[in-house]
């Protein structure tokens, strides 16, 4: 080894002459067995032509190429390099008769400094989940397994849901209003998602009666050039549906549950237990999300550029597939539609990217320190999990994940990365504390 600086390794390799020419020999039947020269059986051209030909550096070059392989895989072995990309080749001296030179670079995954992970500290909250919860959890279901039914004899009211037909009234850049539609919409009045203006100018009104509504775009809206200016939306009512609610028994709760229930008693029970349940999980996935990250920020590491630039081209792959699929715009004009840039864009994906890739790094590390591995068992536990949410036949799934390579090694890294985490939180500090029920999760980038 010459030197190491960061991640990058220099190793100067030697080969005697022998090899070498052993290596051009090679070569030369090679080319020879390819190449279409006139006066010569292919496989039957001199040396000398060939070199005449071609010139005796593309001989060397293509020797070059058929010694690499395993001298590369012999110093990876020995040396235990993890490697991160091709490793460089600059050639020292390269000619026949002589030692063949050279020096290889190998950019390797960096050297990880962790913190002690007993000395890390995070909070997670103690499952609550309160009755008004529940109530508001089964008056949902009941909203949602509702039906609706048009009606005439009465006035809009705040459980209903309208249909609309509207114009929306804006003034122009010199004053005069823009008037664009008729355009038509339901809304759900119940609904949270409704602006107040709009619930309130419906509320009381009538079939086929006509009213008016202001709205100030919020500072968030997606287009910047729309973004605190005033819209008038005229609106005609054009149906009035009233929700009607499923009748309660033990086939609704047997529905609803996927399981037995025959009383309204027992299915508040079980919502309430599933409730609790599903907050437990959630406090869970914060506390582990926020021991990764407080891991992640103080671990020593200079993290690769190379593998970040791979994971922003992934990235941005991702994002052009799910954002332009179908689509007849380009990525430059989406973005520029919801008030962004390129530039916006690259600073922001490269940020992400580079958090994702310092903590994987970092959790590759804890799970080579901590022997965790992936054993048959786990795969079978994972399988038997995916084949009862989805309702499938777990051999089945077994048999078809076995014959795609890529799915099961994403299998294998995300059962790895479960029981990294895992191990993660047998070792760091996790204080239970009360919390408001609504505490939003933190979510993975």
């Amino acid at each position: 080894m010459i030197s190491q600086e960061d991640n990058f390794v220099s190793i100067k390799v030697e080969f005697e002459p022998v090899e070498f020419t052993r290596s051009i020999d090679r070569a030369a039947r090679d080319l020879a067995s390819k190449a279409n020269i006139p006066g010569f059986r292919k496989g039957r051209t001199p040396r000398k032509i060939l070199e005449m030909r071609f010139g005796k550096q593309s001989l060397y070059a293509e020797a070059l190429e058929l010694m690499l392989p395993d001298a590369i895989e012999e110093i990876v072995r020995d040396y235990g390099l993890e490697l991160i990309d091709e490793p460089s080749v600059k050639i020292e001296k390269m000619e026949e008769g002589s030692p063949l030179e050279l020096n290889l670079t190998f950019e390797v995954t960096p050297q990880i400094g962790l913190p002690d992970l007993g000395e890390i500290s995070v909070e997670k909250a103690i499952a609550d989940v309160s009755d008004e919860t529940v109530e508001g959890t089964f008056q949902e279901i009941l909203r949602q397994n509702s039906t609706l039914q048009a009606v005439e004899d009465r006035p809009v009211s705040e459980l209903d849901t309208v249909d609309i037909s509207y114009y929306t009234v804006m003034k122009g850049e010199d004053g005069e209003e823009e008037r664009h539609g008729p355009d038509t919409a339901p809304l759900d009045l119940s609904h949270a998602s409704v602006r107040t203006e709009i619930r309130d100018a419906l509320l009381g009104k009538s079939l086929n009666e006509q009213t008016e509504a202001e709205v100030t775009v919020d500072e968030d809206y997606p287009d910047e050039n729309l973004v605190g200016k005033t819209l008038k939306y005229e609106m005609t009512v054009t149906s009035i549906k009233e929700r009607v609610p499923p009748e309660l028994g033990p086939e609704f709760y047997n529905k609803i549950l996927g399981q037995e229930c025959d009383s309204e008693e027992a299915f508040r029970k079980e919502l309430k237990d599933r409730l609790l349940k599903n907050e437990e999980a959630a406090n869970q996935a914060r506390a582990e999300h926020d021991a990764v990250e407080l891991i992640s920020e103080k671990a020593e590491l200079k993290v690769p550029e190379t593998l970040v630039n791979r994971q922003v081209e992934a990235m941005k792959k991702e994002d052009e597939e799910r954002i332009l699929r179908g689509k007849d715009f380009t990525m430059d004009e989406y973005l520029e539609n919801i008030g962004s840039s390129r530039e916006k864009y690259d600073e922001e994906i490269a940020s992400r990217a580079g958090a994702i890739v310092r903590r994987s790094l970092v959790l590759d590390k804890i799970a080579d320190d901590m022997k965790v591995t992936v054993e048959k068992e786990d795969f079978e536990g994972e399988m038997a999990a995916m084949a009862a949410t989805y309702g499938l036949d777990a051999d089945h799934l077994v048999n078809s994940l076995f014959k795609d390579s890529n799915h099961l090694m994403e299998m294998a890294n995300r059962i790895k990365y479960k029981k990294t985490v895992e191990a993660i939180m047998k070792e760091v500090q996790v204080n239970e504390t009360s919390t408001p029920e609504d505490a939003e999760p933190e979510t993975e980038d």
